[in-house]
C-alpha cells in the first residue's frame, strides 16, 4: 500500500511508541498475547513487505524468549504453572512491540526520514542518526538474505533441515554479515568526511546569488564590519 510509504514518518513512530507502550500496560499474559496476535495481522491485513519473513523470526522469538524466562524462573524455584503466564507476557510484548518498529521501517525510507526531520527543523545530528538507524537496518537484512542466496547457489542446503541446523547455518551467515556492516558503517563515515561533516563547525548552506555576486558579498562584508 503506497499510501503507507507517504504517511509522515514521525506519525509512524508515533504510533509504533503508542503500541509499544499499550503491550507493556496490557493487564494480563491473556491480552498481550491477543494484542500481540492483532499487530500480527495487522500486518499481514496492510500487506508490510517482508512480513513472512517477520513472522518467522517472530516465532522464533517467541521460543526462545519463553524458553529463557521459563529455566530463569524455574531456577529461581517458581513452579511451571506460574512462570508459564510470566513467560507468555514477557514474549507476547516483545513481539507486539518488535511489530510496530518493523512496520516503521518496511514503510519509512531514508529519503522520507530525511524530509520529515527537515519539516520538523531536527538538528542535523538528530536527522543523521534516525536516518542511519532506521535505514540501515533493512539494508542489513537485504544483505543478510543475500549471503543466504550465495550459500544456496554453493549447494549448501539451508532451507530443507532441522531448526538447530538453520539456527547453525544462521550464525554462518553472521559473520560476513559482520564484515559488511563494518565496510558500511566505514563507507558511511568516509562519506560524510568528504561532504564536510563536522560537530565542530556550524552548518553551512550554499546559495545562488545570481550575476552580481562580488557586489553583494562586499555589501555583506561592509555590513559584518558595522
Amino acid at each position: 500500500m503506497i499510501w503507507l510509504h507517504d504517511l509522515n514518518f514521525f506519525v509512524k513512530l508515533a504510533l509504533a511508541f503508542a503500541v509499544m507502550v499499550t503491550a507493556w500496560l496490557a493487564p494480563g499474559w491473556q491480552a498481550g498475547i491477543a494484542f500481540a496476535l492483532l499487530c500480527v495481522l495487522l500486518l499481514w491485513l496492510l500487506r508490510v513487505p517482508g512480513v513472512a519473513g517477520y513472522s518467522k523470526g517472530a516465532a522464533l522469538l517467541t521460543a526462545m524468549v519463553m524458553a529463557s524466562w521459563l529455566l530463569n524462573l524455574t531456577l529461581q524455584g517458581i513452579p511451571l504453572a506460574a512462570a508459564l503466564p510470566v513467560a507468555a507476557a514477557m514474549a507476547a510484548r516483545l513481539v507486539a512491540t518488535t511489530a510496530a518498529f518493523f512496520f516503521v521501517m518496511e514503510t519509512s525510507t531514508p529519503g522520507a526520514i530525511l524530509a520529515a526531520s527537515s519539516a520538523a527543523r531536527l538538528p542535523p545530528l538528530v536527522t543523521l542518526v534516525l536516518s542511519l538507524t532506521f535505514g540501515v537496518i533493512p539494508m542489513l537484512r537485504a544483505d543478510f538474505e543475500r549471503i543466504a542466496d550465495a550459500q544456496r547457489a554453493r549447494g549448501m542446503e539451508i532451507d530443507d533441515v532441522g531448526l538447530p541446523s538453520r539456527l547453525r547455518f544462521a550464525l554462518a551467515r553472521g559473520v560476513p554479515l559482520l564484515v559488511q556492516a563494518i565496510r558500511m558503517a566505514h563507507a558511511i563515515s568516509f562519506s560524510l568526511s568528504l561532504y564536510g561533516y563536522d560537530l565542530t563547525r556550524k552548518r553551512t548552506t550554499w546559495r545562488q546569488v545570481g550575476l552580481m555576486v562580488e557586489p553583494r558579498l562586499m555589501m555583506r562584508n561592509k555590513a559584518d564590519a558595522k
